[in-house]
């Protein structure tokens, strides 16, 4: 299905800041359900679908999972090194006050890249049948 032409990529990235990757391509695929629900011969996925379906769903994670994994991969060694916890506590506390205002950023940043990835696909999904019938 190809994606309409009034859904703003950027606000469901902004929307959509803690998603998995995996969560991103069930709002993607369910979207597209919700659109043939509503008419079995649609071929376009508009922004309404995408916020009937992001109205339903909730992250899996949280932002102190993201803040913790990126001070691991920030300094991975803090796990094999077996530092202590108050050291590995404070050094957590200073990571986190350098990506307060980066994470959500990247992450949104990254949704964007995802599901204009998604988008890009589904318009090549569309024409590559029709590409077929004509050769």
């Amino acid at each position: 299905m190809k994606v309409s032409n009034d859904v703003d990529l950027k606000q469901i990235a902004e929307d959509t800041e803690l998603f998995t990757g995996a969560e991103l391509e069930g709002l993607c695929r369910e979207a597209g359900i919700v659109t043939l629900r509503e008419d079995i011969s649609a071929s376009v996925v508009c922004n309404r679908h995408f916020q009937t379906v992001w109205r339903s769903l909730k992250p899996v994670l949280t932002r102190e999972e993201v803040n913790s994994y990126s001070s691991f991969m920030k300094n991975p060694s803090l796990i094999s090194s077996g530092s202590s916890k108050a050291s590995a506590k404070q050094n957590s506390k200073h990571t986190t006050s350098l990506l307060g205002s980066v994470g959500p950023v990247l992450i949104g940043i990254l949704s964007f890249i995802l599901l204009a990835g998604v988008k890009y696909f589904f318009m090549q999904t569309d024409r590559f049948p029709n590409e077929l019938a004509t050769t």
